[in-house]
């Protein structure tokens, strides 16, 4: 009977999800590394509240790729409200006050989660083309067994 040889299978299927677990690094990674410390750093300044808060809401206005405010769950549905508060303030020149770091904060705590999600995402991807790896190499090791037979 012959075997199948599924070395390129294998393969294909691991660098593509290489390639995902990459790009999903590299968005989560971004989010962590640079966005979330920077709008911590704006949060935790005293002075020049308005602009910090500002560019703050700018930088979590559009979410991290897993913490989208459009999906439908319990959390999500506050936000929409604060967002269109806050859009409305930046479209209106009104001012930022001490008491929307609450908001901002659970913008920020959502990116944070999405950002998590998508490291628990990339790893997940990652495993997935380690295993396809070790199945190409046992093809090809079980290829040159037949091979000498």
């Amino acid at each position: 009977m012959k075997k199948t040889d599924d070395t390129k299978l294998y393969r294909y299927f691991s660098i593509i999800t290489l390639i995902i677990a990459i790009i999903l690094a590299l968005i989560s990674y971004y989010s962590i590394l640079i966005v979330e410390p920077k709008v911590k750093e704006l949060l935790s300044m005293s002075d020049n509240i308005n602009d910090n808060y500002k560019e703050a809401y700018i930088e979590l206005k559009n979410p991290q790729l897993f913490a989208g405010y459009n999906n439908y769950d319990a959390i999500a549905r506050p936000i929409e409200s604060i967002k269109k508060n806050f859009n409305n303030k930046i479209d209106n020149n009104e001012e930022f006050e001490i008491n929307d770091k609450i908001y901002l904060s659970i913008l920020l705590e959502r990116r944070m989660l999405g950002s998590r999600l998508g490291r628990n995402t990339m790893i997940f991807f990652l495993m997935l083309s380690a295993l396809g790896f070790v199945f190409c190499l046992y093809e090809i090791k079980q290829k040159k067994t037949r091979s000498i037979d």
